[in-house]
């Protein structure tokens, strides 16, 4: 028993201090972890912010495609995803990771011709190409809109990359509208989809109105309207209404 009291008192003696080295190594791992994660959320940031950036650039540029406006649009898309008190990244020494964003934040804007017939709506059909050309929704070609974020307060080289990219493409002229009024005659300027079935169905209308409206006249009852599109510019179906 003497003994083997000696040799477990001598085991304890050498464990003495490990379980304060182990608890330091767990420390730093933990602090490497935190500060990892704490850059990483920065460029994620980043990130989030180019890819919002590029959709904003590829839609402005569609909306605008003269070289003044794409100028501006790149002004302002720096000032609002690169700029104020939100987009304030700092590194862990606390200097601003984008120190000059008109320089650092760069917009390439890339035009396509258009997609092939068998790639439009509708296809290649003849019908289909008639209603493309009436409601303007075949596409005039495709805006791909870049943006480089290549940060000049470190090297992202060092961290495993070259810069932080994002693109958007987009269609341009793919059957926008620009209210409901635009909509209706759009329709109306169809012959195919809608000015030749209207006009017959007008002309059978106002034969009948024209022996009716004495006989309604006597009830009070209004004349037909043969405007069927701009009354309905602003109504909705109930089942697309919603508090």
């Amino acid at each position: 028993m003497t003994i083997t009291s000696h040799v477990e008192a001598s085991h304890v003696g050498g464990q003495q201090g490990q379980a304060m080295v182990e608890g330091l190594v767990v420390l730093l791992a933990l602090t490497a972890l935190w500060s990892a994660i704490s850059w990483l959320g920065r460029l994620q940031d980043i990130d989030l912010q180019a890819a919002h950036a590029s959709r904003y650039a590829a839609f402005s540029s569609t909306r605008h495609p003269n070289m003044d406006a794409h100028r501006n649009m790149g002004h302002i898309a720096r000032l609002h995803f690169f700029g104020g008190p939100a987009h304030q990244w700092t590194d862990a020494q606390g200097s601003r990771m984008l120190r000059n964003a008109a320089e650092e934040v760069q917009f390439d804007t890339d035009r396509r011709g258009s997609l092939p017939f068998h790639a439009q709506p509708g296809g290649s059909g003849g019908n289909a190409t008639s209603l493309r050309a009436d409601w303007h929704i075949a596409d005039t070609g495709i805006v791909d809109s870049h943006v480089t974020v290549a940060p000049s307060a470190f090297n992202p080289a060092d961290w495993g990359i070259s810069a932080v990219r994002r693109h958007t493409a987009i269609l341009v002229g793919a059957g926008h509208a620009g209210n409901d009024t635009h909509v209706q005659h759009r329709l109306a300027e169809s012959a195919l989809a809608w000015g030749k079935s209207a006009q017959a169905s007008y002309g059978v209308g106002r034969s009948i109105a024209g022996a009716m409206v004495a006989v309604d006249a006597g009830w009070d009852r209004p004349e037909p309207i043969f405007d069927w599109l701009d009354p309905w510019a602003d109504a909705v179906p109930d089942s697309h209404l919603a508090r």
